[in-house]
């Protein structure tokens, strides 16, 4: 631990907020990480992490149980693409476009009256 890393926990401490020793890394990484809904790597442009993706997916899932029409569901896989450029444009990878992200929705949500 760096002298400065200590100096900084230890006024955090006094300020009432605590830093847990297992969720904080200062230091240079090799491998990818998530942070904020991204997948961070060194050699990479940023993209949606599994996790930020998996939630997407069930919040569609669960707007299509609740009713809500291809034209809502198509809104918030809209609204997530958009969030997910977020003024981050030249970091995030263009590689996925609303469309794919939105062919991912629906192939995870099992409509069998759109595939006939």
């Amino acid at each position: 631990m760096y002298l400065g890393q200590r100096d900084k926990q230890k006024r955090k401490a006094r300020e009432g907020v605590a830093l847990h020793p297992g969720k904080r890394f200062i230091g240079r990484t090799e491998k990818s990480f998530d942070f904020l809904g991204y997948q961070i790597h060194p050699d990479r442009r940023l993209r949606p992490s599994a996790t930020s993706l998996h939630r997407m997916t069930e919040r569609a899932h669960r707007l299509y149980e609740q009713g809500a029409s291809i034209t809502r569901l198509r809104q918030y896989v809209t609204r997530w693409h958009r969030w997910l450029l977020g003024g981050l444009d030249e970091l995030v990878t263009t590689k996925g476009s609303v469309t794919r992200y939105w062919v991912y929705v629906l192939k995870h949500l099992d409509i069998p009256k759109l595939f006939r």
